[in-house]
């Protein structure tokens, strides 16, 4: 894939990202307006009488509600790819395999179109046996060839697939029916070989193709011919296979859903009806859960989370993020192509206050590139290396006074020793008071522990973007949110030629960054996945180890619940499923 097109694919997924979750790589995001005046026991108790009519209108039925601040757009999983198309896209729509969170958070491949697949011994060929009563919502039988159809749609140009870079580089032929039109879409890696019966050719050993699956709904030749540019315009312009169907559609207020009676394991689903409300403030949100009509709420606000806390009334889980915070360093300033300097404005940093006193004490401090909840394949990435990717408080205990560090990383370079005599400048990721609070807090703790006066330059964000495709910068507000849960979807954004923080980005270049890229070639060919995490481990050596970034917080979330809902587990990687969430408690 050529440089545009790879920047094109991944500034589509930074577009999705924002528009999903306010930002992929984790600027400040608007949090509830201040809760004020009515408590919660005051609100639930002006909705009692109200919330006992809707329970008399349901007819006995489970049923779940949830809020989002987005519409969704349209339910053609080929073109409609925004966060919040892809939420409802898992409802209604089944791949081969989901990848959901368990009931212990943990986020699993459970079989789903497909009941079972094996791989091969050099991990490059999938077969997966498809179950034989599933069923499209107008009772036809869901087959191999749907799935080798949509497959082949998404490697056809004219189609413009908004989902197709996922499989670009990794299926045999998709990049070059896709982007070179070498090949026609009919050769690429996927082929029915009966039925039920479908098979995956792909480039190389992919540990994360299984997760990468659950963004390829099916969709039917027949009807995606017979309706055209319609397809999924409507809920009478669309075919769906999942546990749901959409009963009712208005785009701009709410969505109702309910059990899909022609789905394989609709015995199995516990909830008859999921509402799907829009809601734009977070405020209004707040409230509505409060007073009974929402059955989860997502905040971080401290005054919220607070009255929700102190009323008793819901239960409650704090979710470990994905999506890491970090500063990155530009490596080719004439102090921070050392990488003693880097070292000692990364060790400076003490991450467990500045979660205290920045984040509420909640977020997760991080001494490694990669949150816990990173995976390598079935297993965390941080019991598979033992540890041992928590690089920062290995250098902790090697160099225990960050100024001595500086001084010598500055006397090697030949630079005045004096700390006091440099010039850094700081680049925020926005103006608002979030990004001024943390930048004076990081230039205190420079100030205290290196005795470095930096200069903080205030930018919006996209503003700072543009400092950095220039290289005019010294250090950066940064942070990534992975698409896919494994530690090669936030190492290979640094790869020196064809990641989004590159060399141009980055200024990090040399044996180092030639090791680096070598290290991430090799791991992509090694389908022993213990072998691999210790090839990820010594490539995330060279990135953190050397300070080329100093990861600092991956953000945490509260997420509140009615107390009869049963079923709800959350993982940051994975998608919620709803086949399990049950209401029957509901008063």
């Amino acid at each position: 894939m050529n440089g545009f097109k790879k920047k094109l694919a991944l500034l589509l997924v930074l577009a999705m990202c924002l528009t999903a979750f306010a930002a992929c790589s984790g600027p400040e995001t608007q949090e509830p307006e201040k809760a004020e005046d009515a408590t919660t026991e005051q609100v639930a108790e002006e909705k009692t009488e109200e919330a006992a009519s809707e329970a008399a209108d349901t007819g006995g039925q489970k049923y779940f509600v949830f809020s989002s601040a987005s519409p969704v757009i349209g339910l053609n999983p080929i073109l409609n790819t925004t966060g919040p198309d892809n939420g409802l896209h898992n409802i209604i729509m089944e791949s081969l395999v989901n990848d959901v969170a368990d009931e212990n958070d943990m986020a699993i491949a459970k079989p789903a179109g497909a009941e079972s697949w094996e791989v091969s011994e050099d991990g490059k060929t999938y077969t997966f046996k498809l179950r034989e009563n599933a069923t499209w919502n107008d009772g036809v039988p869901v087959t191999a060839h749907d799935f080798v159809y949509t497959f082949q749609t998404m490697a056809t140009p004219e189609v413009a697939s908004t989902n197709a870079w996922l499989f670009d580089g990794v299926i045999v032929n998709f990049n070059e029916a896709l982007y070179e039109g070498t090949v026609t879409p009919e050769e690429i890696g996927v082929k029915a070989l009966d039925d039920y019966t479908l098979e995956f050719t792909l480039v190389k050993p992919f540990s994360y193709f299984l997760e990468l699956l659950n963004g390829s709904k099916p969709i039917r030749q027949d009807k995606y011919e017979e309706w055209g540019t319609e397809y999924g315009t409507a809920p009478d312009k669309v075919v769906t296979n999942g546990p749901f169907v959409v009963e009712s559609w208005d785009q701009n207020t709410q969505m109702t859903l309910v059990k899909n009676e022609m789905y394989w394991g609709k015995d199995d689903v516990k909830l008859d009806r999921i509402d799907r409300k829009i809601i734009g403030e977070a405020a209004t949100a707040a409230q509505a859960f409060i007073g009974g009509d929402l059955d989860v709420l997502t905040t971080n606000d401290p005054d919220w989370k607070g009255m929700i806390m102190d009323s008793g009334n819901f239960n409650h889980m704090l979710t470990d993020g994905n999506n890491p915070e970090f500063l990155g360093f530009n490596a080719a300033n004439e102090y921070f192509q050392h990488p003693k300097i880097r070292l000692a404005f990364s060790l400076a940093i003490d991450r467990e206050k500045f979660v205290d006193e920045l984040r509420d004490g909640e977020d997760e401090p991080l001494y490694s590139l990669f949150p816990h909840a990173t995976n390598v394949g079935d297993k965390l990435y941080t019991e598979l290396v033992g540890g041992k990717n928590e690089i920062i408080k290995d250098l902790m205990q090697e160099y225990p006074d960050p100024k001595a560090l500086l001084i010598e990383g500055l006397t090697e370079a030949g630079l005045d020793p004096d700390p006091a005599n440099m010039q850094v400048r700081y680049a925020t990721r926005g103006t608002a008071e979030y990004s001024k609070k943390s930048a004076e807090w990081l230039l205190q703790q420079w100030h205290e522990k290196l005795g470095v006066t930096v200069t903080i330059d205030m930018m919006e964000w996209n503003i700072m973007w543009d400092k950095v495709d220039e290289g005019d910068y010294d250090i950066a507000t940064s942070g990534w949110g992975p698409y896919y849960n494994d530690p090669n979807a936030l190492l290979e954004i640094f790869q020196p030629e064809s990641g989004y923080f590159n060399s141009h980005r980055s200024g990090w270049t040399g044996e180092d960054a030639d090791t680096f890229a070598q290290l991430l070639e090799d791991a992509s060919l090694e389908p022993d996945q213990q072998k691999r995490a210790e090839i990820l481990l010594e490539a995330e050596k060279l990135l953190v180890g050397t300070g080329i970034i100093a990861p600092t917080y991956a953000p945490r979330s509260n997420t509140f619940l009615t107390k009869f809902v049963e079923g709800y587990h959350v993982n940051p990687h994975s998608q919620i499923d709803y086949t399990i969430i049950d209401t029957t408690g509901r008063p």
